[in-house]
């Protein structure tokens, strides 16, 4: 048997002293074949299993796969987004948008016919259109223009309005806002109505050529939060001419009247100078009913007249 070392491998050829043992073997005539050199499949085969692998790169024209494409198109994606996000927001992409519906008919005043409001209170809806109408019964000349005369001045528990004219709210909405001014002359002695003026509120009519624009009645009162209030806080003490706020609000107005548009017709005309010239289109007549009012006028002598108080817009035009 021949002494031949083996090959160190198929891919390395033999060293001298195979080459000198193979030699020697032939020359004695038994030895055996030459050492074979491994084959050009076998090499190759062994260098790649001894080279580490590389990734395969992508032929050209051929389709990256999903997840290489993601990661490659995200920072042009989100690029994308904020582009198209500023555009919204500039105004610049117009967006399709429903129509807003339509104000309902009427909406700037309330039904003919009476009505619960917001708040509190009725309205007159059902006078609408009613020449002379009052809540309460008012006594003959509650509502004249002229002022007491100086030889008669006015004694007791008087009524005027300190403010008028319409106020929006942030929602859209308004009222005509009414203020109220209390006066005691000819007496020091108090007058304390109740929060709630007896129970059944302020009444409020606006009257124009053709009859009642707007009224209502059992109005609650808004008083300031300085009011001397008594002990139980039941009571305000208006002495001095203190005084709180009524609103009527749009749904008292009659059907075609709105809040701005009559609190304007409560102004009377003026002249250049401010001397009014005339009565204002619209009268506005505001009464109430509290008993503390009846107490101080018998206390001074004078009839209770049912504990009533009223005030009117007009005023005397100048004199010629």
């Amino acid at each position: 048997m021949s002494s031949l070392p083996p090959a160190q491998g198929p891919d390395e050829p033999p060293s001298d002293e195979q080459w000198e043992a193979f030699l020697r073997d032939a020359m004695e005539g038994g030895g055996a074949g030459a050492p074979k050199e491994a084959s050009a499949r076998d090499r190759l085969a062994a260098a790649r299993v001894r080279r580490p692998r590389r990734p395969r790169r992508p032929r050209s024209g051929t389709a990256r796969s999903a997840t290489a494409w993601l990661a490659a198109a995200a920072p042009w994606t989100a690029v994308a987004a904020v582009v198209v996000f500023g555009a919204f927001q500039m105004g610049l992409i117009p967006v399709p948008r429903s129509s807003p519906p339509a104000p309902a008919a009427g909406s700037a005043s309330g039904p003919a016919e009476a009505v619960s409001l917001p708040g509190g209170g009725t309205s007159d809806g059902d006078q609408c259109g009613t020449k002379g109408y009052h809540h309460f019964p008012l006594p003959a000349g509650a509502t004249d223009v002229e002022p007491p005369s100086p030889a008669s001045p006015a004694s007791g528990p008087q009524l005027s309005l300190s403010h008028y004219g319409y106020a929006a709210d942030p929602d859209g909405e308004g009222g005509i806002v009414i203020g109220l001014r209390f006066t005691t002359p000819g007496t020091k002695k108090p007058l304390r109505v109740s929060r709630t003026l007896g129970g059944e509120g302020a009444a409020v009519e606006i009257e124009g050529p053709d009859g009642l624009v707007a009224g209502a009645h059992g109005l609650p009162v808004s008083w300031p939060s300085a009011a001397r209030e008594s002990a139980s806080g039941a009571s305000v003490d208006v002495s001095d001419g203190g005084g709180g706020e009524i609103v009527v609000p749009a749904e008292a107005l009659c059907p075609g009247h709105d809040g701005d548009s009559v609190a304007r017709s409560l102004v009377p005309p003026a002249d250049s100078t401010g001397t009014v010239t005339g009565p204002p289109p619209y009268r506005l007549v505001v009464s109430l009913r509290d008993p503390a009012v009846g107490t101080l006028r018998t206390t001074l002598g004078l009839p209770a007249g049912g504990g009533l108080l009223s005030a009117v817009n007009l005023v005397p035009a100048a004199r010629s």
